[in-house]
């Protein structure tokens, strides 16, 4: 009988937490300046250091950095300026990060009317962590890994 009621518990009792697979934190800022960084950890700590970091070192001068960032786990990031304005959004899928961008960019449409300079994708950063810039400022597609 303790044998069954064992081997019940065992089935009803769920799976450790250590051994459960959690994704990491991916971590995007970009700078007015158009400098990015993305970092990635299991924890959000290190991953907006490594994104800090990273942003950082690809500025020339002393940038905004960190200003804004944004956090996800296995999602996407899309990193827009628009002149001085920052369009920085990051959902579990594309879909629904481009709808949100696009939404973002008409609110800036609507207050700054033909005021608003274009606007351009700086940066995208899939689901792996691996980022693509349109900009010959950046490394091209990278792949980001935590605490480099």
């Amino acid at each position: 009988m303790k044998a069954i009621l064992a081997f019940l518990l065992a089935l009803l009792l769920p799976v450790p937490l250590a051994a459960q697979h959690v994704s990491e934190w991916t971590v995007v800022t970009l700078a007015l300046d158009g400098s990015w960084g993305v970092g990635t950890s299991e924890h959000y700590g290190p991953a907006l250091a490594s994104a800090l970091r990273k942003c950082n070192a690809m500025s020339k001068e002393q940038s905004d950095c960190g200003a804004e960032v944004t956090a996800v786990r296995q999602g996407w990031t899309l990193g827009i300026l628009c002149g001085d304005h920052r369009v920085l959004v990051a959902a579990t899928d594309l879909a629904t990060a481009i709808l949100d961008a696009e939404a973002r960019q008409a609110t800036l449409k609507d207050f700054y009317g033909d005021g608003l300079p274009g606007c351009s994708r700086i940066v995208t950063v899939d689901p792996d962590s691996f980022a693509t810039s349109a900009k010959k400022k950046s490394w091209g597609a990278v792949r980001t890994d935590a605490g480099r």
